[in-house]
């Protein structure tokens, strides 16, 4: 004969004083979860403070202001389209070119002060590139390099109000 003892059958053997022990320390738990913020509640957004002075950067040129007019080149015909932005963000895009006006491919576009990263955006075959950056009522600033091996780096830094195109022409170095 085979016996089989389901959870849901079998009476609880616990004494009557580990109950209360048990009930008291969920309550404390509870009690002390109530001290944080409740779902549904506002929370002040956080306050942005500048990048520590040390912090480790890619050696920039002369900072840039004012993006060039280049003549875009027309894509190629396997090039990959540009997805369209999601409506919460703002797209900062421009075309990366040499001093003859030749498109840059694999120009790495850093942003912030790490460097060049293996998730860092890259100009496409037609040297264009885009990041997309939420926009709201806090501004951010923003520190654009563009690298690339045999160039000077070139140096931006803006604060977004909107959509941006911000070409750049890169120097031998």
């Amino acid at each position: 004969m085979l016996a089989l003892a389901l959870p849901s059958l079998q009476q609880p053997n616990t004494p009557q004083a580990n109950v209360a022990a048990s009930a008291a320390a969920s309550a404390t738990s509870s009690d002390a979860a109530s001290a944080s913020p409740q779902v549904g509640t506002e929370t002040s957004p956080p306050t942005p403070h500048p990048t520590p002075s040390g912090t480790p950067a890619p050696a920039p040129s002369e900072p840039t202001t004012e993006s060039v007019e280049i003549k875009t080149p027309s894509p190629k015909p396997a090039a990959t389209p540009i997805p369209t932005p999601d409506p919460a963000m703002w797209r900062i895009e421009g075309t990366v070119v040499d001093e003859a006006g030749a498109p840059l491919e694999a120009v790495c576009v850093v942003v912030g002060p790490r460097g060049c990263q293996p998730y860092s955006p890259h100009t496409d075959e037609n040297g264009h590139y885009f990041v997309d950056v939420a926009h709201g009522a806090v501004t951010t600033q923003f520190d654009f390099y563009f690298e690339m091996p045999g160039y000077k780096t070139v140096w931006w830094n803006t604060t977004p109000n909107g959509p941006a195109v911000f070409n750049v022409v890169r120097r031998k170095g």
